[in-house]
């Protein structure tokens, strides 16, 4: 029987090159121990993350699943009694084996969920934590229907797995965890660039989009009036309704500067000049209105309102790499951008929520606003917002 866990941990290692989705490792992984005669019905490995919406996620495979299921674990979801009067939590909290004879009605009777798993047949449930990286934990719990439950032999076994186990979770975490951060803090489209090793110093591409700017209206004040930690939660509100219409464009966030975005719209393959410059224009008309929804909200409830000012323009921009040495920056330059960002300086004096160039509006429906000097810019620009409909 120990041939059988042996020749598990040689396969976890002789395949860790491979091993870089937790799903289909912990398909594989349980299609060997079922193999072993272990007789598994029920397993679920999760594992606590560091992500800004989720605690971690779980992946949970039972007989007759086409593939194995991954489920997201939210930070609020740890609040709520599922987990916090569950053995997982025990053995997150204490790193110690749990184990249950579900036959025995009383036996862990301080947990719900395991009457759950009697009401489905279930014999005996284990649990086991695999510390892995520095400070990092897996869970793994499985479940049988066999009478006797599982055997002690089976359990002593798959334990000397553990150490191979851990080392390979730590490595698809670690690629995870750079995954998630690069998308977090670059954006799904540059973190993959940065990724795959689009790292140099001065390399760059020369790209077409509509380049999106957008600043919150009376930051500074608003700020002295409620003070910097409670404008964290305005200023959170006020990136969500602007991230989001973004988003649903297609859109991609290259910078959070103080109160401001910087957004492009690229184009090429299936976006052509005249759709992303509509997408973009749409992005600010959505972005807008679900501000101005919060800000209702807010006026109700006796706070100061929000409003925010959106600029559009559609140009060429250099799209790569610039910095220090050792500290880089992947985003957008070009007169495109200064161009956008002076046209954005308007929306204040002007009253106007939305303003894009000539460039945008030969492909919405617009209006003129009048020819004006922008700074760094040598003739008089002519500005348009969207057409008013009656």
């Amino acid at each position: 029987m120990s041939s059988d866990f042996i020749g598990i941990a040689d396969w976890l290692v002789g395949n860790a090159s491979s091993h870089s989705d937790l799903r289909v490792l912990t398909e594989q992984f349980v299609s060997r121990l079922n193999a072993s005669s272990m007789q598994i019905e029920r397993l679920n490995l999760g594992v606590m993350a560091v992500h800004p919406e989720m605690a971690g996620y779980a992946v949970m495979w039972e007989p007759g699943m086409e593939q194995c299921i991954e489920v997201p674990v939210r930070h609020e979801d740890l609040l709520k009694p599922t987990y916090r009067l569950s053995p997982i939590r025990f053995v997150v909290e204490q790193r110690r084996s749990v184990a249950f004879d579900l036959t025995d009605t009383e036996n862990g009777s301080e947990y719900p969920v395991l009457d759950e798993f009697r009401a489905k047949g279930f014999t005996h449930y284990v649990g086991f934590p695999i510390p892995y990286g520095e400070d990092g934990i897996a869970i793994l719990t499985m479940c049988t229907r066999r009478e006797s439950g599982f055997h002690p032999a089976h359990l002593a076994g798959i334990e000397t797995v553990f150490p191979v186990l851990s080392l390979l979770i730590n490595v698809v975490e670690t690629r995870r965890l750079a995954r998630t951060i690069l998308r977090t803090y670059l954006g799904k489209d540059t973190g993959e660039r940065v990724l795959a090793g689009d790292i140099v110093r001065g390399g760059g591409e020369r790209i077409e989009a509509a380049v999106w700017f957008c600043d919150l209206r009376n930051y500074t004040v608003m700020t002295s009036e409620l003070g910097s930690f409670a404008m964290i939660d305005v200023m959170n509100d006020y990136f969500d309704c602007m991230a989001e219409a973004i988003w649903a464009e297609g859109g991609e966030i290259l910078k959070f500067m103080g109160d401001a975005i910087l957004a492009v719209f690229r184009i090429g393959g299936d976006r052509a000049k005249p759709e992303a410059a509509r997408a973009a224009v749409r992005a600010a008309q959505a972005a807008v209105a679900s501000l101005a929804a919060v800000s209702d909200n807010r006026v109700a409830a006796g706070d100061l309102p929000l409003a925010a000012g959106v600029s559009v323009h559609l140009g060429s921009v250099v799209y790569g790499n610039i910095g220090a040495k050792s500290r880089l920056d992947f985003t957008v330059m070009g007169h495109s951008v200064n161009l956008v960002a002076r046209i954005q300086g308007l929306n204040g004096s002007l009253g106007e929520a939305i303003l894009f160039s000539s460039e945008v509006a030969d492909h919405v429906a617009a209006q003129s606003v009048g020819l004006y000097p922008l700074k760094g810019v040598r003739e008089p620009v002519a500005v348009f917002k969207p057409q008013e409909t009656t």
